[in-house]
């Protein structure tokens, strides 16, 4: 399905919920539904292999999970697949989209008396409207313990880092020459040669927490000045890297430009003197109608076997038993927990979310409210 059917076909989806609020009142009058916490605090107080048994028996009666995730669909099939391997029985449902439709479909069936979802994997600063709308419950799987502190919450656990680093093509310049700092960025020399991604919040973010909002608006004002080839999307980012329509990108994800420069793409990567870096928090559903497998699932995802299924992509997982495939990737995760990594929080998002938007839309972009 082609971008533009995908997104009238979302739209399509979203105007019917809006209908069935406008013209069927009683749907949003519904029976209050499940609570599924109390079915997760129950399994907290058995063993490990009563609980397993609790959890596959009552999976089978459900016989489905539903998941809203913004995975790319390729991958998130993959997951699936081999979740299903491991429980047959399972019919697990996807629908895929941005992380903004995705966290919109939650809420706007909860506003219509409709809970369908089980788990739910957006992006972290779009956790907050769920937060506010009691939407999300909390699930202890036992795996979290391992997880370190700064990758989970009280209703999430992440998935994987995404780090983002300037990307460059090694035809076009020497690892020597790249910048290597946010500063060296401005020299005259990359000026009209840098690609940058308009959708860039997460750095934006990521400086005014680090610098403070007078800094990060002086410092991108004169990024401006450099007459940025602004693009969308960091997949288009690193395409344009490869072809040599620009020498440098700020900014790419360190996992996508190993994995293309293991085939031999001229693309590379440099790690700046302040990465932004995001986190991919997995949910489970307050109302999820089906909690035992939904449970199953969210265990099957942070586990070593479902973490080593997502690492084998590239990634960095969050599961610290799991080794990154490329070595390189080992030295990013040597930087958390430092000044050098800024991890896109919950709080972060919470804080920044409306301010960041507004330098990125104005100062970067040029565009007026």
């Amino acid at each position: 399905m082609s971008g533009l059917a995908e997104r009238a076909l979302e739209s399509a989806i979203f105007l019917f919920l809006g209908w069935l609020l406008a013209f069927l009142p009683e749907v949003g009058m519904a029976a209050q539904p499940k609570d599924a916490e109390e079915v997760w605090r129950a399994l907290e107080k058995l063993a490990p292999a009563e609980r397993e048994k609790k959890l596959t028996e009552g999976a089978k009666a459900e016989g489905e999970m539903v998941w809203y995730t913004n995975t790319g669909l390729e991958n998130a099939t993959s997951y699936i697949q081999t979740f299903k391997k491991a429980y047959p029985f399972v019919n697990t449902k996807l629908w895929r989209g941005k992380s903004r439709d995705v966290t919109e479909r939650v809420i706007t069936e909860a506003r219509g008396g409709l809970y369908l979802v089980d788990v739910v994997k957006p992006t972290t600063d779009l956790l907050p409207p769920l937060f506010e709308r009691n939407l999300l419950g909390r699930y202890e799987s036992p795996i979290r313990a391992s997880y370190a502190a700064h990758a989970k919450g009280p209703l999430w656990t992440n998935m994987n880092y995404a780090f983002r680093v300037f990307g460059f093509n090694p035809r076009k310049v020497s690892r020597q020459e790249v910048p290597k700092s946010w500063d060296e960025l401005l020299h005259p020399r990359w000026r009209g040669e840098i690609l940058f991604d308009e959708s860039s919040l997460e750095e934006v973010i990521a400086l005014v927490a680090a610098w403070g909002r007078k800094k990060t608006v002086d410092y991108l004002t004169k990024l401006s000045d450099q007459q940025l080839l602004v693009r969308r999307g960091r997949d288009s980012l690193a395409q344009l890297l490869i072809a040599g329509e620009a020498p440098l990108a700020v900014t790419i994800y360190a996992y996508s430009a190993e994995s293309l420069g293991a085939i031999g793409a001229p693309i590379d990567w440099v790690a700046p003197d302040l990465i932004p870096t995001l986190l991919y928090p997995l949910t489970m559903a307050r109302y999820a109608p089906h909690p035992y497998s939904a449970a199953l699932f969210y265990d099957f995802l942070l586990s070593d076997n479902g973490q080593r299924m997502i690492a084998n992509e590239g990634r960095l997982v969050a599961n610290p038993k799991i080794e990154p495939v490329y070595s390189r990737m080992r030295e990013l995760r040597g930087f958390l927990g430092t000044p050098r990594v800024h991890l896109n929080t919950v709080e972060d998002a919470t804080r920044y979310h409306k301010e960041g938007l507004q330098i990125l839309d104005e100062v970067v972009l040029k565009r007026r409210r």
